[in-house]
């Protein structure tokens, strides 16, 4: 009634094993855990949201070809 664990089965838990604390890890790092911010990447993110200021320049633009200004 007692089965013998052979080396081919052993590694075969192993393999599961390790594949499952693998997902885990993945899940973990992925999902759950929330990393903290540097000063560097909130300067960096301020300054990406912060709108960037654009001059018209259309009337310094040379006349579309074959039209005179």
């Amino acid at each position: 009634m007692s089965e013998i664990i052979t080396s081919e089965d052993g590694m075969r838990y192993l393999f599961l094993a390790l594949v499952a604390l693998n997902i885990a890890v993945f899940g973990y790092y992925s999902f759950l855990r929330k990393p903290t911010e540097s000063q560097s990447v909130s300067q960096a993110r301020a300054a990406l949201v912060h709108p960037v200021t654009a001059t018209n320049v259309s009337s310094e633009l040379p006349p579309m070809i074959g039209t005179k200004k």
